[in-house]
């Protein structure tokens, strides 16, 4: 899959990305969005920064995770503007230098565009294999009247499968966004 996403052409994913900043912008319930979460693309993953950058002309807040130090996979979130000093992760993606007294938790967040490595319609991701979102969105397993956030993945439409496997710690997804469509899970 990730072989799939990085053969998109530059052309292909320029016209990825617009489209889905087309889509995720008008997407229902965002009214009231103030805090979106979401990741600078790498390794041919769909890229949500024109869609980013159309958040911040209406004055939203926009994050991106940043790894917690230590010995388990977690992920908080720290603002994002055009303007922001990034340094690369231990993993060379970059992120926020920001502070850490200033990152948010998952829970502040109103939404999360999730990246992944494929999804299935029943609203399961692959990721990296790190579960860093999972581990670090855990608290949302058991929840049953927590509204955010919302959880969207973000994909290119190849990247879709018939069904994935899954784990307990698995969180899944309210839906996933492609530069074609918006598909609730059905999970």
């Amino acid at each position: 899959m990730r072989q799939r996403r990085r053969s998109l052409s530059l052309t292909a994913q320029r016209l990825a990305a617009k489209e889905l900043a087309r889509r995720v912008t008008r997407l229902q319930g965002l009214t009231n969005v103030h805090r979106i979460g979401a990741y600078l693309a790498t390794d041919g993953e769909i890229d949500p920064l024109p869609a980013l950058i159309e958040f911040m002309r209406r004055n939203r807040r926009c994050l991106l995770p940043v790894i917690v130090p230590g010995r388990r996979p977690r992920i908080r979130f720290a603002s994002f503007n055009l303007h922001s000093r990034l340094i690369a992760n231990r993993f060379k993606i970059d992120e926020p230098d920001v502070p850490r007294q200033n990152w948010f938790d998952a829970r502040e967040l109103d939404i999360i565009l999730v990246p992944l490595v494929a999804f299935d319609a029943q609203g399961n991701r692959l990721g990296r294999g790190g579960a860093f979102y999972d581990a670090s969105l855990a608290s949302m397993r058991h929840r049953l009247h927590l509204k955010r956030p919302r959880l969207i993945g973000l994909a290119h439409e190849c990247q879709r499968v018939e069904r994935l496997e899954t784990d307990s710690w698995d969180i899944p997804l309210e839906g996933i966004l492609t530069d074609r469509r918006f598909l609730r899970a059905k999970g």
